[in-house]
C-alpha cells in the first residue's frame, strides 16, 4: 500500500499548473471587465455629459447590456455555454469552442451590471480548459482529477483561500471514492465533454 505522500506527490505540478492557469483566468476577465465597467458608467456618460447617474443612462445601458449578451448567447458557438441559472456550479467539461463566448458574456454582463457574478462562467471556463489542456496533456490522467482541479483551484481564486479549494477537491475526493470504494479507478469514468450544437 502506497503511502499518502507517495500518491500526492504526482499531483503536486498538475495542480499547480491548474491553480496558475484557473486564478490567471479569473484575473484576467475581472481585470478587463472592471476596465469595461469603467469606461460604460463613468468615461461614455462624462464624456456625453450625462453624468453616470443619470436614470436615462442607467436603463440604456441595462438594454445595450442585455442585448449585447444576448447576441452572443444567439451568435457564439455553444451559446455561451448553459444557462447558469438553471445550472449549479462546475459540471460536464464544456467544449472548447464554448469558452470563448461564455467568457465574452461574462465579461459584457459584468461590466455592464446584469451579473450578480462570475462565478458559474469562470468555473465553467476553468473546467473546460483544464481538462481539454489536461487531457491532451496527461491522458493518463483520468478527466475527473482535471474537473475536480479546475473547480478547487477556480473556488480558491473566487473566495481568495485555499481552504475552500481544499474544501472543494476533499469533496471531489470523497465523491470519487463513493464511487470506487476499491480504489482501483475500475468505475471512475471522466464526464464527457459536452458538445456545441
Amino acid at each position: 500500500m502506497e503511502t499518502p505522500a507517495r500518491l500526492l506527490l504526482p499531483q503536486i505540478l498538475p495542480a499547480l499548473l491548474v491553480g496558475v492557469g484557473a486564478s490567471l483566468l479569473f484575473l484576467g476577465i475581472s481585470a478587463l471587465a472592471e476596465k469595461f465597467q469603467h469606461v460604460l458608467w463613468h468615461d461614455l456618460p462624462d464624456a456625453l455629459g450625462i453624468g453616470n447617474y443619470s436614470s436615462l443612462w442607467i436603463i440604456a445601458m441595462l438594454t445595450a447590456t442585455g442585448v449585447a449578451v444576448g447576441l452572443v448567447v444567439w451568435k457564439a458557438p455553444g451559446h455561451a455555454g448553459p444557462d447558469p441559472a438553471s445550472e449549479g456550479l462546475g459540471g460536464a467539461p464544456l467544449a472548447p469552442a464554448v469558452v470563448p463566448g461564455l467568457l465574452v458574456a461574462s465579461t459584457l454582463s459584468l461590466a455592464g451590471g446584469v451579473s450578480l457574478g462570475p462565478e458559474n462562467p469562470i468555473i465553467a471556463a476553468n473546467i473546460a480548459l483544464a481538462y481539454w489542456l489536461g487531457r491532451k496533456a496527461a491522458p493518463a490522467v483520468p478527466g475527473a482529477a482535471w474537473v475536480a482541479l479546475a473547480s478547487a483551484a477556480t473556488i480558491g481564486a473566487l473566495f481568495g483561500t485555499p481552504v475552500a479549494a481544499a474544501l472543494v477537491l476533499s469533496e471531489a475526493l470523497a465523491g470519487s471514492r463513493a464511487a470506487d470504494p476499491s480504489g482501483t479507478g475500475s468505475s471512475a469514468r471522466s464526464p464527457p465533454p459536452a458538445r456545441a450544437p
